[in-house]
């Protein structure tokens, strides 16, 4: 693996392309958990009161 000091200018910038592609999926992905999740409480009837791990 190359260290990012000794990258080219256009082998810095694929890299960026590249990260920034993969967080667009990741969020698309994340988008689409949190709405299944939300259908799925709609089904199930949980109403949207946030869980505090707190035992109240």
């Amino acid at each position: 693996m190359i260290q990012l000091d000794k990258m080219s200018k256009e082998e810095l910038i694929e890299v960026i392309r590249i990260k920034d592609q993969l967080l667009k999926e990741l969020r698309e992905e994340i988008d689409a958990y949190g709405a299944l999740v939300e259908e799925l409480r709609g089904k199930l009837g949980i109403s949207d009161h946030t869980y505090s791990g707190n035992g109240d």
